[in-house]
């Protein structure tokens, strides 16, 4: 897409960065088991068992108490990732030095995550001097030449960051893995993949690295692997958060297992220019209607455990006083998705410019994956057309959800439809990997259908996310649920713009009534 005036929902167009201080590049899982294996730290300063189970803001207060220092936690944290990380893959880089630099340098003003570890996602969060790869094997050496505003906040509030964490080639799949870093597995099931794209950070929440990792989302990749991992997502307001624009496209947030961490560090990452796009929380969240769904929008199967986490929630929220009714949502899916793939094509035209720049040729086919190269020939072919119907679709979807929560303030459905895919699952069936490869043969239209016909496997898993990134609204994946396979699955509440406070503060009434599932609690009850 040539206009200026459309941001594309890709991450690719955000400089990241992370300092690589020791790399880690596991791509073979050395575990003996399939699922993850804790083996205990012993380090000066704080307990194994404390540091797994302490929230971010409870580290912190520790910290200010003199009960442990920031830089016993950083070296705590490096080295359960160094002891742990190779059965994951969830961690791509350390800045351990760094760290603990930074940290000695640090003054107490308050900051509410005073001295605490913190993992962020190699893409789209950007740190002077660090890591910039994208994901492109061709950039596998690139750095970050600056350091983004939302960085510079978190940090702000007293994170130090500590590495970065795994994600898919320009982010643009549900699943995480690439040429470059390879695949993150999954904590619950080490043959499982994450989600993605902060499929690495979830996985590293997960797994108790740290309390909180950072994520991005433009599709789904902070709710995608929150459901699959078992941990907490939110995905923001659109331009709610410091950095982030206004117009609908990639959104910075974190991922955790404390709700008290999350609405902290929403309070603390707000967009002090646009204010007016944070809504106070209801007093009674009780009179809010909530409408309910467990219908695939692009009409694919949902699998049985989704329907029945689903109808859990439901169950609970009734038993709270909560008035919950069956109602799909107004919007077309499949339309949808058809203009956020048209929308997204410039992303391949991005990642064929940085190739260029640093190699002196266009891209190949062999060089990055199947669905960048789709994306770049069809942004060769993209029309002011098909500009328009991407602009008038996305205003239509934004006043038909509107709309819709004037009547149902909140708006729940599974978080994916099915639990976290096996690593041995593709992203594409091979026979359409093969037809995206002469993509450039076919003009505009018989392209974009390709493109969502490869991209069905994938988003018959997940297709549900899509329709917060393109209303703008926020939406908030809880693991409220385990397969009798082991499995996690999330649920995922959407409300209007301007309410994520209302659904952390939902979020809260779950967490506090113990319905939250994570890895460490399932396998010590199972």
């Amino acid at each position: 897409m040539k206009s200026k005036k459309i941001l594309k929902f890709a991450v690719l167009g955000v400089v990241l960065g992370v300092g690589i201080g020791v790399v880690i590049q596991n791509r073979q899982v050395s575990a003996k088991t399939n699922v993850l294996q804790h083996r205990k730290i012993n380090t000066e300063g704080i307990d194994d068992n404390v540091y797994r189970q302490a929230s971010a803001s409870e580290l912190a207060q520790m910290v200010r108490d003199g009960k442990v220092t920031s830089q016993q936690l950083i070296k705590h944290a490096v080295s359960q990732i160094k002891t742990e990380n190779p059965q994951l893959n969830a961690v791509i880089s350390l800045r351990e030095s760094a760290a603990l630099k930074e940290s000695a340098a640090m003054k107490d003003t308050g900051q509410p995550f005073y001295g605490v570890p913190i993992l962020i996602k190699g893409l789209g969060q950007q740190l002077d001097g660090e890591s910039n790869t994208r994901g492109l094997t061709d950039l596998k050496d690139n750095k970050a030449t600056e350091t983004s505003d939302y960085v510079k906040k978190l940090q702000s509030m007293g994170f130090v960051i500590i590495g970065q964490t795994n994600f898919p080639e320009l982010g643009l799949v549900n699943i995480t893995d690439s040429k470059l870093n390879g695949v993150a597995h999954n904590p619950w099931r080490l043959s499982r993949n994450t989600g993605g794209s902060s499929g690495g950070a979830v996985a590293s929440v997960a797994a108790d690295f740290v309390p909180m990792a950072t994520g991005n989302d433009a599709g789904g990749s902070l709710r995608i692997p929150a459901s699959f991992t078992g941990v907490i997502g939110l995905k923001p307001t659109q331009g709610a958060i410091t950095g982030d624009s206004t117009v609908p496209s990639t959104v910075n947030f974190a991922n955790a297992r404390q709700i008290s961490d999350l609405q902290t560090y929403f309070k603390g990452m707000q967009n002090a220019e646009h204010p007016e796009l944070i809504k106070d929380v209801p007093i009674d969240l009780k009179q809010l209607k909530i409408a309910y769904s467990t219908k695939s929008p692009v009409g694919t199967k949902v699998s049985k455990d989704a329907v029945k986490a689903v109808q859990q929630s439901v169950k609970f929220l009734r038993a709270q006083g909560y008035t919950v009714v069956k109602k799909d949502a107004p919007v077309d899916g499949k339309k949808l998705m058809k203009m956020y793939y048209t929308e997204s094509t410039p992303t391949g035209t991005d990642a064929n410019k940085m190739i260029k720049e640093k190699t002196g040729k266009n891209m190949q086919f062999k060089d990055v994956s199947p669905i960048t190269w789709a994306l770049y020939q069809a942004d060769k072919k993209q029309t002011k057309q098909s500009e328009k119907f991407v602009t008038t679709e996305m205003t239509k979807v934004s006043q038909q959800m509107t709309d819709f929560h004037k009547i149902y303030p909140i708006y729940l459905t599974p978080t994916t439809a099915t639990p976290a895919p096996k690593n041995s699952d593709p992203a594409y069936l091979p026979k359409y990997v093969k037809q995206l490869k002469h993509i450039q043969n076919l003009n505009h239209k018989k392209q974009i259908q390709l493109i969502y016909d490869a991209w069905l496997h994938g988003l018959s898993k997940t297709p549900f996310t899509q329709l917060a990134n393109v209303s703008g609204e926020p939406a908030l994946s809880l693991p409220t649920y385990v397969t009798k396979q082991g499995l996690p699955l999330g649920v995922q509440f959407e409300a209007d713009k301007g309410q994520d406070q209302l659904l952390l503060q939902l979020g809260k009434e779950f967490q506090d009534h113990d319905q939250l599932q994570f890895f460490d609690s399932y396998q010590v009850d199972k």
